[in-house]
């Protein structure tokens, strides 16, 4: 770290950079203990008050978790479903839980201008497209398809997905060393397309009503991950958003 970046930022937030690019890299794995605050110290050349602070940022932020009398540890990957629950729509305010994923397939596509532009690739290039399907209590509820550079992910495919339970953003944190965050999410009304409506088991031919949602991931220092479309059926579920 050079004095013009320690004039620009607080030297916590760079330890924080500096913490996560580690994670990020696969220097500590997912349940792997970080060292001690005061070992982190003195390796750095810092106060041990600026390693807390950094790592209680990250404990915050879901990246880690502490157990009390026993350290600082790398936290499980966000789940794909991201923040949301699905629960009751006549009782708000109790919460709700989180669909079961299937994956039902890998394959390529090329980047639309809107995705070129969102990941920071060229229009067309070529794109993971891995669709999943997600059931509530048994049904059917909502179809994804998250979209990822194959030059970034070189040799992704379902076995590795289905490896880890179907989850992409498992996959990327523990085949790649990239830990995604959910930057961020746009909902919008709109009627389900015909191939999703197929996958839901809605009646083709009839305007269903859906929840769309767009999702852009990006990994812990900032770089542009993942794409995401998803429908999801809301007449008899609330989408809820947990703090």
């Amino acid at each position: 770290m050079n004095r013009n970046q320690l004039r620009r930022r607080p030297l916590y937030e760079q330890i924080k950079s500096l913490l996560m690019q580690r994670i990020n890299d696969g220097e500590w794995q997912v349940d792997e203990a970080l060292p001690s605050e005061w070992d982190l110290a003195e390796e750095l050349s810092v106060s041990q008050g600026t390693i807390r602070r950094a790592l209680t940022e990250l404990v915050q932020e879901e990246v880690l978790y502490r157990q009390q009398g026993r350290g600082t540890f790398v936290a499980e990957s966000v789940s794909d479903w991201g923040a949301a629950l699905l629960g009751d729509p006549s009782s708000v305010g109790t919460g709700g839980s989180v669909p079961q994923v299937e994956l039902l397939s890998c394959s390529r596509a090329n980047a639309s201008v809107e995705m070129a532009e969102a990941l920071g690739l060229r229009r067309g290039e070529p794109l993971w497209r891995l669709r999943q399907l997600w059931r509530y209590q048994g049904q059917p509820i909502a179809v994804d398809d998250a979209y990822l550079s194959c030059e970034k992910f070189e040799g992704l495919d379902a076995r590795w997905l289905r490896q880890f339970g179907g989850g992409v953003y498992a996959t990327l944190q523990r085949r790649y060393g990239v830990r995604v965050v959910v930057k961020s999410e746009q909902f919008r009304a709109e009627v389900l397309p015909r191939e999703e409506a197929s996958l839901l088991g809605q009646v083709t031919g009839l305007e269903v009503p859906s929840l769309s949602v767009l999702r852009l991931s990006v990994s812990m220092t900032g770089e542009p991950v993942e794409w995401r479309q998803r429908y999801c059926l809301t007449q008899q579920f609330a989408y809820v958003i947990a703090p």
